[in-house]
């Protein structure tokens, strides 16, 4: 049998930061709907105007879909309706607009992620707070 995943992403639970309305999120916020270790699974992330995320992989092939907002990869602007594929382990970077970012981040399993030759798990409680000093 197959699998069926069926929210609005207003309703996905937030697994780190919160609402844009909410103050002390500096770095943003994230949701998640689906599976976050068998996957598959998609990630709401909303970052604040002017961020800068340094150069980094991940160990699964993702797909970037933006919702709301913008920002810049490379010398390409990506607006509201922008869809990127980036293949495991490329190394990337991207710094959000004016009006901060929300894109949908959709993956096939639990992704860790490659920063100055150091992986990181996300979800895992302790190494994301390291990992958000760094950026």
């Amino acid at each position: 049998m197959g699998k069926t995943i069926v929210m609005h992403i207003d309703e996905a639970p937030w697994v780190y930061g919160g609402p844009p309305a909410e103050e002390g999120h500096k770095n943003g916020g994230g949701q998640l709907v689906g599976d976050i270790e068998k996957g598959p699974w998609i990630h709401i992330n909303w970052v604040p105007p002017g961020n800068y995320t340094p150069p980094h992989s991940h160990n699964q092939d993702e797909v970037m879909y933006i919702i709301e907002g913008g920002l810049t990869m490379g010398d390409r602007f990506c607006g509201p309706g922008t869809v990127v594929f980036i293949e495991r382990g490329t190394d990337y970077d991207f710094t959000v607009g004016d009006q901060g970012v929300r894109f949908l981040n959709i993956r096939s399993g639990q992704a860790t992620i490659t920063m100055d030759g150091k992986t990181h798990n996300p979800y895992d409680k302790a190494d994301f707070e390291q990992l958000q000093q760094r950026l």
